[in-house]
Parts: C-alpha cells; sequence; structure tokens
C-alpha cells in the first residue's frame, strides 16, 4: 500500500495537473532546474531523442533477456530484476533523490528517464556453468537510449559525448552527515570485482569510448579510482594521484566477433587512501595470482576530496562517438563477487560466503 502512494504521489508531482510544489523554499538555480525538467517531462522528452529512430530498442521487456539467453546458451532464459549487492555495504540504485544540505526531499528533481531495471537491463542469472564462481553472477547492460536528459544540473545525455549510468551504489553517500565508503584521509579499502565484457564493450579502434565497471567517486568530476575498459584494454585509474594522474593496463582481452570477450577476469585491489607520498598505496592482483600487475606509493587523493562513494555496474561514455549506433543498444558486462572491506580477510570472507 505504501508502495502505491509514493507511486501516485510522484505521478501527480509532474503531471499536466500540476501537483502544487512550494518552489519558494529552493534557490532561485534550483528553482531553474525544476521549471527545465518539468518542461522536458511534459513534452515527453527522453535518451531517444538523441538517437534515430532506427536506433532505438524495439521490444524492450524481451530485449534484455533475449541478450542472456543467446551468451548462455540457455533458451528462453529470464533474467530477475535485481539490484546487484555490492558485498560489504548497503546498496541503491544510481540515481535518487537529492536532499538539501537541510535534508529536506527535493522530489522535484526527480529523473526524466526511470533510471529503472524493469525490463532486465540489470538482474541476476542463474548458472553455475556461466559463473565465476557459484551459481548466479549479475548481468549489466548500459543502452544509450536510457540515458538522462536531465537529472539536478547533470544532462547525462551529452555528458562526455553520451553517457549513461546503470549501477548499484553505496548508500552512505557523501554529505555533512555521511562520509561515503572510504571516509577520511589514512584510511583503507580491499576491492574485488569478477568481470566479463559480454558485448559492444571492447573497441579498439574507438578510444573515446568508456566502459567503467567500479569506481570510487568523491564530490566533484575526478575520480579517486576506476576500473574499466577503454580501446579494447582493462585498465585502472588512479586519478587523483601526485603529481600526475595514473594509468595501468591490467589485461588486454582476447576480442571476440561480439565485441566481448569469452573470460572472466578477477580483480583484487589494495588502496590506501592517503595525501601523504609515502604512505598511499595502490595494489592490484589479477585472477588470484601472488605477484601484483600493479604496485603505486605515493599521493593518492587530495584533503578537498578525501571521501569518496563506491559505485559498480556500468558508467559509459562516449556512445555518439560509435561508428554503428546499433552497438549502443547493449553494451553488457557481466559481474560477479563485487565486494569491499577494510581488510584482505574480510574481503575473502564475503567472498567465501558468496559462493555458498
Amino acid at each position: 500500500m505504501k508502495k502505491i502512494l509514493v507511486i501516485l504521489f510522484l505521478s501527480l508531482l509532474f503531471s499536466g495537473n500540476s501537483f502544487a510544489i512550494n518552489l519558494s523554499e529552493y534557490s532561485q538555480e534550483e528553482q531553474k532546474q525544476y521549471k527545465e525538467i518539468k518542461k522536458l517531462k511534459e513534452k515527453g522528452f527522453t535518451g531517444k531523442n538523441y538517437l534515430k529512430e532506427e536506433f532505438w530498442i524495439k521490444d524492450k521487456k524481451n530485449f534484455y533477456h533475449n541478450i542472456a539467453a543467446f551468451h548462455t546458451g540457455i533458451k528462453g532464459l529470464r533474467i530477475k530484476n535485481k539490484t546487484m549487492p555490492i558485498l560489504g555495504i548497503k546498496v541503491g540504485r544510481n540515481w535518487s533523490w537529492r536532499k538539501g544540505e537541510d535534508l529536506k526531499e527535493q522530489i522535484a528533481f526527480s529523473v526524466i528517464g526511470k533510471g529503472s531495471i524493469d525490463n532486465g537491463e540489470m538482474g541476476v542469472i542463474k548458472s553455475k556453468k556461466h559463473a565465476w564462481h557459484g551459481k548466479e553472477f549479475y548481468q549489466v547492460t548500459g543502452s544509450y537510449e536510457n540515458c538522462n536528459p536531465q537529472y539536478w544540473d547533470f544532462k547525462e545525455c551529452m555528458h562526455h559525448g553520451g553517457s549513461v549510468h546503470n549501477e548499484s551504489v553505496d548508500l552512505n553517500n557523501i554529505s555533512k552527515k555521511r562520509n561515503g565508503t572510504i571516509q577520511k584521509d589514512g584510511d583503507e579499502l580491499w576491492v574485488h570485482i569478477a568481470a566479463k565484457p559480454v558485448r559492444n564493450i571492447l573497441f579498439p579502434d574507438n578510444r573515446s569510448r568508456k566502459f567503467h565497471i567500479l569506481q570510487c567517486h568523491p564530490k566533484g568530476g575526478t575520480i579517486t579510482f576506476m576500473i574499466g575498459y577503454q580501446g579494447g584494454e582493462l585498465f585502472l585509474d588512479a586519478q587523483l594521484a601526485k603529481p600526475y594522474k595514473k594509468r595501468w593496463v591490467l589485461k588486454k582481452p582476447k576480442i571476440n566477433e561480439h565485441k566481448g570477450s569469452d573470460e572472466w577476469t578477477s580483480i583484487t585491489l589494495h588502496f590506501v587512501n592517503s595525501t601523504n607520498s609515502e604512505k598511499g598505496k595502490i595494489t592490484a592482483w589479477l585472477d588470484g595470482n601472488e605477484k601484483p600487475i600493479v604496485e603505486y606509493k605515493g599521493q593518492t587523493t587530495i584533503k578537498k576530496k578525501a571521501r569518496c562513494r563506491i559505485h559498480a555496474g556500468i558508467y559509459l561514455n562516449a556512445a555518439l562517438t560509435a561508428v554503428d549506433k546499433h552497438t549502443t543498444k547493449d553494451p553488457t558486462v557481466w559481474l560477479d563477487a563485487v565486494a569491499v572491506a577494510k581488510t584482505k580477510k574480510k574481503l575473502d570472507s564475503l567472498i567465501k560466503k558468496k559462493d555458498k
């Protein structure tokens, strides 16, 4: 009953019937943004407006399930729509209502697009044969047409040449009362993610297109660290490293006919968050190997951005640079055992428990 009332409230809020909102509670800039969003909503504007109709998804109710069925070979497979967990923390979806500094709900700035996973945009597949470990894993697809024309002051569809988010995020966001996943200078974080780029992820001839699968996001545009695919390579970035941001190529997957790969890669990361060049560390291992593929010692953050929040799923950029716009429909990655912890022992126990 509670869900029904919430849905009814939101439908009234953004309907042409103009459910009353007291805009006097908002700043002039906030009022301007609200009016822009309301106008776009009334016009029925969505991410599809940035693409020719020939590149739209035609059968959305089955589209994502068909991707899973094709790549597993399981006829008639249906994904269970479900937000992907990040073991060790509580998560929500990438789009949520923004709260002001006084913590009042600013529902006026709800997304134009649903930001939903009702059709299988994110969901669990139960198949021991295809999982990295255990009996199930998650399929996440970043369809460009699902981009958000405007959320608050952020215009996702045009950001970095055409972006879209489909992520699970730590519910402990960064605000005056909350501190994120990494909460202060000196914190350590152990991270694991197993990934398989299934289709339309690996483009060695187009280095503009990026597909991030995990990031720790501070306030602002520069990212503390991120893992993703670009130019057909699996990379790790540390953008707040000093004196220069760092990038490491972790792997060059063998690319198949679907612009994906047939193999899983397991990444374990140890991150020491520090403004001190003597204390900061980044270490990464692939596929359980004892020898690290990345060993970095130096500054890993700056004072103004010492807190960051974990996101995992798919966040892609530069979709509009695609030579074949059909490939913007279904960039898909399979993910398994995404986990964060303060110690390696705890990280291992989370993964082991997941596999039972």
